[in-house]
C-alpha cells in the first residue's frame, strides 16, 4: 500500500518480477497483496511449479497416436501410416492407393497389400521384398538342393540336378549301386560300390586295371608243378595234372579211387587199380560191367534135377520148386498130393541156400 498524504494507493506487486511467483505461475494482484497460482498443466504452490506429464494419463490420445509432453501441455500425433486428429481419431492410410509408385513394379512384383499403419509389396514366388523392390532369392545359397546335387539359380527359380552316380529329383538324391547294373568292370573283375561312384578290381590270378583283366598264366613260372605232372592254366588259377586215374594232392600224385557209386552197374563189382578201375558183372548177370542184365537160367534145359520140379527165375539167380501136386521131402519132390504154399517155400529156400554156397566158394 502506497501512502500519499491522506490517500493510500494499492501497489501492484505482479508488475515486478511476476510478484515473486514462479515463471509458470499466474500472479493475481489484490488490495494490499497478490496471489500466486500455478498455470494449467503445472502443479505446485505458485512459488514452485512442476510440469504435469499428461502423457501418463490413460487414453489421453487416440490408440493409434503417440503422446508428446510439452511444458504445461501435450501433443497427440497420429502414428506413421495413420492420419487425423491424434487426440480423437487416427485413420489408417491406404498407401497402395494414396501413394503412387509406393511399390516399384518390375520383375517379380505381384502387387501392393495395405496393412494397418503400413503396406507390403507382394513378390512372386522366388522373389523377396527388400523394402520397395522384389529381388531374386538365391535358393542355392540356402542349400535347398541335396548335398549330392548341383544347384543352378535362375531369376525367380532354381534347378537341382543329382550328380553323376546319384538318382533322385535333386532335392533328394540317393547313391546308384553301379555294381547291380551297367558298369565298365571286366566280367571277371570285382565291382566295389562307392558313394556316387564304383571301383573295379581284378581278382587273384588276373592282372589289369579292373576295366580290363587279363589271366595270369601261372604255368609260365618255373617249377610251379612237379616234373611228373603237367601244368594246366585256368581262368584265374591253374592245376597240376597227374594224368588219367590220378589226382594231385599235397604235391603228390595219388591214385584216384574210381569205384565210387554210379561208375559201375549196381549189379557189378568195381575193382580199383592204379590209374584205372574195372567193372565185372556179378554171378547171374551178363554185360560189360557198366551195364548188366539178368541171366534167365530157366531158359536152359535140365536146370532143375527132377522132372517133378519147375524152374523160377529170380534176379541174379533161379529157384527150383515142386510142381503142383508134389511135396518136398528132404530134397526130393514126391507124391501127387495137393500142392501147398509151405512146401513150395521150403523148396525155394533149399535151392537158394545151395546157390549161396556156390557163390561163396
Amino acid at each position: 500500500m502506497k501512502v500519499d498524504g491522506t490517500n493510500c494507493q494499492d501497489i501492484d506487486e505482479c508488475q515486478r518480477n511476476n510478484g515473486g511467483c514462479h515463471e509458470y505461475a499466474l500472479c493475481t494482484n489484490f488490495e494490499g497483496g497478490r496471489k500466486c497460482q500455478c498455470k494449467s498443466g503445472f502443479s505446485g504452490n505458485g512459488f514452485q511449479c512442476t510440469d504435469i506429464n499428461e502423457c501418463t494419463i490413460p487414453n489421453i490420445c487416440h490408440w493409434n497416436a503417440t503422446c508428446t509432453n510439452t511444458p504445461g501441455s501435450h501433443v497427440c500425433t497420429c502414428n506413421p501410416g495413420y492420419k487425423g486428429i491424434g487426440k480423437y481419431l487416427c485413420l489408417d492410410i491406404d498407401e497402395c492407393t494414396e501413394t503412387p509408385n509406393v511399390c516399384l513394379s518390375g520383375v517379380g512384383y505381384r502387387g501392393c497389400t495395405n496393412l494397418p499403419g503400413s503396406y507390403s509389396c507382394v513378390c512372386s514366388t522366388g522373389f523377396e521384398n527388400n523394402g520397395k523392390n522384389c529381388v531374386d532369392i538365391d535358393e542355392c545359397a540356402a542349400n535347398t538342393c541335396s548335398r549330392f546335387a548341383d544347384c543352378e539359380n535362375s531369376i525367380g527359380s532354381y534347378k537341382c540336378t543329382c550328380k553323376s552316380g546319384f538318382a533322385g529329383n535333386g532335392l533328394t538324391c540317393v547313391d546308384i549301386n553301379e555294381c547291380n547294373g551297367n558298369n565298365e568292370c571286366d566280367p571277371r573283375a570285382v565291382c566295389i560300390n562307392r558313394m556316387g561312384s564304383y571301383e573295379c578290381s581284378c581278382p587273384a590270378g588276373f592282372v589289369g586295371n579292373g576295366r580290363q583283366c587279363n589271366d595270369i598264366n601261372e604255368c609260365e613260372r618255373a617249377n610251379i608243378c612237379p616234373s611228373t605232372t603237367t601244368c594246366v592254366n585256368t581262368g584265374g588259377s591253374y592245376y597240376c595234372d597227374c594224368g588219367r586215374g590220378f589226382i594231385f594232392n599235397n604235391s603228390q600224385c595219388i591214385d584216384a579211387d574210381e569205384c565210387v557209386p554210379g561208375r559201375c552197374s549196381p549189379y557189378a563189382t568195381c575193382t580199383n587199380s592204379p590209374g584205372s578201375f574195372s567193372c565185372q558183372c556179378m554171378e547171374g548177370y551178363r554185360g560189360n560191367g557198366f551195364t548188366c542184365e539178368d541171366v534167365d537160367e530157366c531158359s536152359q534145359e535140365n536146370v532143375c534135377p527132377q522132372n517133378e520140379m519147375e524152374c523160377k527165375n529170380i534176379p541174379g539167380s533161379f529157384s527150383c520148386i515142386c510142381k503142383q501136386g508134389y511135396t518136398l521131402n528132404g530134397t526130393q519132390c514126391v507124391g501127387k498130393t495137393n500142392f501147398s504154399y509151405v512146401s513150395q517155400l521150403l523148396c525155394h529156400v533149399h535151392f537158394i541156400t545151395q546157390l549161396n554156397k556156390q557163390y561163396s566158394q
